[in-house]
């Protein structure tokens, strides 16, 4: 059965790869500006946080094979939606279809994995998300030789075909851990939880906001307006998965403790940031290669983050699920905003932001690994 959630996993990476380089571009060459394109990206969190929660007490109380399958829906719709939208409104329904498809699978891929490799602590989540990385550089690949051979069109329709058989694996797997107990309405609300609890939810919103806008919004912008074209791009993202997955079973094999991961990745994104913004445009590829080493180091705590907010919880999925919802709401005002500042006044103030950003996360994730030693 692992094998089976890794295959689903490692296409549904594919997916994402291809769509992080495809969509934005695809609304930006269908007549859509930057402020716009901010605001339909912000219905993608707003999904995650109305979805995240129900998908997360149906594993808890029904078992997760169901969310699984609903999560299969979800990603076959959201590539249909991508493939026929051609105005701002199809777009958002292609960010809604989205969202639900990323919280529905984060929902439970977690949980399945301390079920069925507890020994492995929050490393198992590292190798699957390693996996992932890799299979996020093919499909951004893939979607740049797709496009030289047939447009936009082509590697929509690939997305759409390989979603289809995500829905059909879905349905072949079985419960990694039984159902618990019926979900509750105290289980759904952060009132009267504790001070780690808190203080994780904040990292986590500290961590994503900013990075999910300029990573998954504005970076493929800021590029092609550079001159880089949507294969160039494409190939950018590829080795910056692959990189970042490499890392990841390099720390991941070597156990790399936490105030390591935090000042090596912290230091290294901000370079790399820097350089995408000022150098010279000829290296501003190996700038953007550099900020995958320091993201994986960052990746790194958000896993770590994970398993200390899950480990001693008896609804895993659910308790998971509440602690990132809060980062959902802050990617909401983020997309909007970002895409607002860029439209006004270019990307350099965005980037700054996120760079400060991610040195709070980072020391934040060291204060929280210490008070468990």
């Amino acid at each position: 059965m692992l094998k089976r959630l890794y295959t689903i996993n490692f296409i549904d990476a594919f997916i994402v790869g291809a769509m992080t380089v495809l969509v934005p571009l695809l609304m930006l060459d269908r007549g859509i500006g930057i402020a716009t394109i901010g605001i339909v990206f912000a219905v993608a969190p707003l999904a995650k946080a109305a979805v995240r929660l129900v998908g997360a007490g149906m594993a808890d109380s029904l078992g997760d094979r169901v969310v699984y399958i609903l999560f299969s829906a979800f990603n076959f719709l959201q590539s249909a939606a991508y493939m026929v939208s051609t105005t701002a409104t199809g777009f958002a329904a292609g960010k809604l279809l989205d969202g639900a498809r990323e919280s529905t699978l984060w929902s439970v891929v977690r949980p399945s994995l301390m079920a069925a490799s507890p020994e492995k602590k929050h490393f198992a989540f590292v190798d699957l998300l390693s996996g992932r990385y890799v299979y996020n550089a093919i499909g951004s690949l893939a979607v740049g030789a797709l496009f030289a051979f047939g447009g936009f069109e082509l590697p929509l329709a690939a997305m759409v075909a390989l979603s289809a058989y995500i829905v059909f694996s879905s349905m072949k797997l079985k419960d990694f851990h039984k159902p618990i107990a019926r979900a509750k309405l105290s289980d759904f609300t952060p009132l009267g939880r504790s001070r780690k609890f808190y203080e994780i939810a904040g990292a986590f919103t500290i961590g994503s906001a900013l990075y999910s806008a300029s990573f998954y919004m504005l970076l493929p912008l800021y590029f092609s307006m550079q001159g880089f074209t949507l294969g160039e791009i494409g190939m950018f993202y590829a080795v910056y998965f692959l990189i970042i997955g490499a890392v990841l079973h390099l720390l991941s094999h070597h156990r790399i403790g936490t105030a390591r991961a935090a000042a090596g990745g912290v230091a290294i994104y901000c370079i790399g940031l820097a350089g995408v913004v000022a150098a010279p445009h000829a290296l501003i590829p190996a700038f953007f290669l550099l900020m995958a080493f320091g993201d994986a180091g960052l990746a790194m705590l958000w896993e770590e983050l994970n398993y200390i907010g899950g480990r001693e919880s008896r609804k895993r999925a659910t308790d998971l699920s509440l602690l990132v919802t809060p980062s959902y709401f802050g990617n909401v005002v983020s997309m909007v905003a970002c895409g607002a500042i860029a439209a006004a006044f270019g990307f350099a103030p965005v980037f700054a932001l996120l760079a400060l950003s991610e040195i709070i996360f980072g020391a934040w994730c060291m204060r929280l690994a210490s008070m468990e030693d």
